[in-house]
């Protein structure tokens, strides 16, 4: 796998203290500086010593982290002598090594899971070239809040040469492992043993998508017709059920001298998300699918697979046997829900009522964000008759960031027509930081070697049925408020 590097932060900071160091040299010399040109140098000199010692403090710790990086991994890490380096990697080049031993991996030992995280970045790193610099990041992001070990197992497990070729294989050998050569066979050995343990109920038969493909890990970024996990707190998990707290906090009040205090402990609530079985079917005929590559173009496709379904869902899913839609579950709060000044009427006054019912709590000190369909955004603009100078920022693009002062992003699922005598959810406000998707890690493609027809006789065709696991719902509906046409 070909890597493509980043420039070091050391890098940097010695192109920051060759520049300053540059403009010192010419202003010394500098027969008769002026009053001006001798304070710089004097301004100089004491960043230079700054910049001096970021750059030795830098260089330092990259040293350290390329002594983790040169070590091996081994159960007993925790047991190492104070001082020793740790036992992590054999080599800077090869963070998947000894994956017998990453697949056995003590996930109850916080050295070993800390050197799993470590190697999983490195392997993240070497990925670059076929990650997008969003998507490197957010990776990284997951790994280093994998406070168990499972996401950086995970990735390990299924990032390597071999297991990538052992990938590529069996879509192209009808999906038999007693086809694969020696190295391909091994690294799909240990990827399967993990998937097994982290299935719970899921079906058995399949294999793991590659992290560098699998759209629950690298998240593709979903463009402005889908925007929620642009805007939502996203959570990867690698149980069955995410399970978070939440309280409406501590009241307060006034207390008369020598009087009891009242008890105002906190109401706690334990919201719950389950992600939802999704899946995608890619069928065609045995000469396409020989001959397209279709290993290389597998992410893309269920990337956009995964996408438009969610567009939808994240919208206005039930919540009973899919996702539930910020809309389902705002809407059912009549206190999160604002009608309209007249009924099936979208009016000018309808915006700033939205904004005003929104709690101070979310509106000033949160992050609150709008939705609408292309249609109400478009007819929102027509409100405003002052060019943009007092309701929209940038009224002339060709999508205004801003409505009175916050982002405004395009969700094509919402509604965008008002129909007579029914509810028109139109306009959402709300911080999103409460609205969670919550991923199951890892996607499981199964392979289907002869498809049939109506009448039972084969087609010529095979197919590959991938599936994964989201949810979503909003643990707070107080952070919304809806507009009602």
């Amino acid at each position: 796998m070909t890597t493509t590097k980043r420039k070091k932060k050391s890098d940097k900071l010695k192109e920051s203290l060759e520049a300053i160091r540059s403009e010192l040299l010419e202003l010394e010399e500098v027969e008769e500086p002026t009053e001006e040109q001798a304070s710089r140098a004097g301004e100089l000199l004491t960043e230079f010593d700054t910049a001096q010692e970021a750059y030795n403090e830098q260089i330092a710790h990259e040293q350290r982290v390329e002594a983790v990086r040169s070590a091996a991994l081994v159960p007993g890490a925790q047991e190492r002598p104070p001082g020793e380096a740790p036992q992590f990697m054999r080599s800077r080049g090869n963070p998947y090594e000894d994956l017998d031993r990453v697949r056995g991996a003590n996930l109850m030992d916080r050295a070993t899971v800390g050197d799993l995280r470590t190697r999983a970045l490195y392997a993240v790193e070497l990925a670059a070239e076929l990650l997008t610099e969003d998507q490197q990041e957010r990776t990284e992001k997951l790994v280093r809040a994998d406070r168990r070990g499972r996401i950086a197992q995970h990735i390990l497990l299924t990032g390597s040469d071999d297991y990538m070729r052992a990938f590529e294989a069996l879509l192209e050998n009808a999906g038999n492992p007693a086809l694969l050569e020696d190295e391909e066979a091994y690294a799909y050995k240990l990827a399967e043993a993990h998937r097994r343990a982290m299935s719970l109920t899921d079906a058995a038969g399949g294999f793991l998508v590659p992290f560098t493909l699998d759209p629950t890990i690298i998240l593709t970024n979903a463009g402005s017709a889908n925007p929620f996990r642009q805007v939502a707190t996203v959570k990867t998990i690698t149980t069955d059920t995410w399970n978070g707290v939440s309280s409406a906090g501590v009241t307060a009040g006034w207390l008369a001298e020598a009087n009891q205090v009242g008890d105002n402990s906190p109401a706690f609530a334990q919201p719950s998300i389950k992600p939802e079985k999704a899946a995608a079917w890619v069928q065609g005929s045995f000469e396409v699918l020989a001959d397209s590559g279709f290993g290389a173009e597998v992410g893309p496709l269920l990337a956009d697979a995964k996408d438009r379904l969610e567009a939808a869902s994240f919208a206005t899913g039930t919540g009973v046997g899919q996702a539930k839609g910020v809309i389902t579950a705002v809407s059912a709060v009549a206190g999160s829900v604002v009608a309209s000044a007249t009924a099936d009427t979208y009016a000018v006054a309808d915006v700033y009522a939205v904004e005003q019912a929104l709690p101070p709590r979310y509106r000033l000190t949160g992050s609150p964000v709008w939705m609408a369909n292309k249609t109400i955004i478009n007819k929102t603009r027509q409100f405003d008759t002052a060019g943009g100078s007092s309701f929209w920022a940038n009224l002339g693009m060709g999508q205004p960031e801003q409505l009175l002062g916050a982002p405004i992003y395009e969700a094509s699922a919402m509604d965008g027509v008002i129909d007579a005598a029914q509810n028109n959810y139109i306009l959402l406000l709300g911080d999103f930081r409460n609205f969670y998707i919550v991923d199951r890690v890892g996607m499981t493609m199964v392979y289907e070697p002869l498809v049939k027809g109506a009448n039972g006789r084969p087609t010529g065709e095979a197919g590959w049925f991938a599936y994964w696991r989201t949810g979503s719902d909003v643990v707070n509906a107080d952070a919304f408020r809806l507009l009602n046409a």
